[in-house]
C-alpha cells in the first residue's frame, strides 16, 4: 500500500485540497467511515471534507483522511484497523495531518510509515484569493491547479 501525506496548519487548505483531488479522481463509490459504529455509510464526493472516507477508483479502495486524525480524535492506525475489521482492502492512503501533532498518542507520519510506503509528502500553504469578492477564486490560481493535478496523477499512477 502506498500513501500521500498532506501537511498544514488548521486553516491551510488540507481538506479542501483533498476534496478537489477526490473530485478529479471521479470515484465510482464514496463511503463515509463511521468510526463510532465501525461501519460505512454511502456518501457523495462533494461530502468529502474534514472527516474520513473510502472512495473507489479503478476498482481500488482509497482511504481518504480529509480531517486530520487529531481533529477527529482517532489515530490513523485505528482508522486502518477499522477498515481491516470491515474487510475493506485499502490500496492507497490519502491523509492530512496538522503541521505539529501535540496530542498524546498521535503520530500520523509514523503510522503511515508502519502501514504504507509514503510516496509523497507536501506542506500546504493557503492559496491567496484571485478575487477578494469570490471566496473560491483561489481555485483559479495556477499553483492551486498544479497542486491538485500533481496529487491526482500520483494517486492514479500508484493505485
Amino acid at each position: 500500500m502506498k500513501s500521500i501525506l498532506i501537511i498544514g496548519t488548521k486553516d491551510g487548505g488540507k481538506s479542501t485540497t483533498i476534496t478537489e483531488v477526490c473530485k478529479m479522481l471521479n470515484p465510482t463509490k464514496v463511503y463515509k467511515l463511521n468510526t463510532n459504529g465501525r461501519k460505512t455509510e454511502n456518501a457523495l464526493v462533494k461530502d468529502i471534507y474534514n472527516n474520513t472516507f473510502i472512495i473507489e477508483v479503478n476498482e481500488k479502495f482509497i482511504l481518504v483522511v480529509a480531517g486530520t486524525p487529531t481533529e477527529q480524535g482517532i489515530t490513523l492506525k485505528v482508522l486502518i484497523e477499522i477498515c481491516l475489521e470491515l474487510k475493506i482492502k485499502i490500496s492507497f492512503l490519502l491523509v492530512s495531518k496538522r503541521t505539529s501533532e501535540r496530542t498524546k498518542g498521535f503520530n500520523t507520519k509514523k503510522d503511515l510509515n508502519d502501514f504504507s510506503e509514503l510516496i509523497h509528502s507536501e506542506r500546504m500553504n493557503r492559496v491567496p484569493l484571485v478575487d477578494e469578492k469570490d471566496p473560491n477564486s483561489f481555485k483559479q490560481d495556477l499553483n492551486w491547479k498544479n497542486r491538485i493535478t500533481k496529487i491526482n496523477e500520483l494517486v492514479l499512477n500508484n493505485i
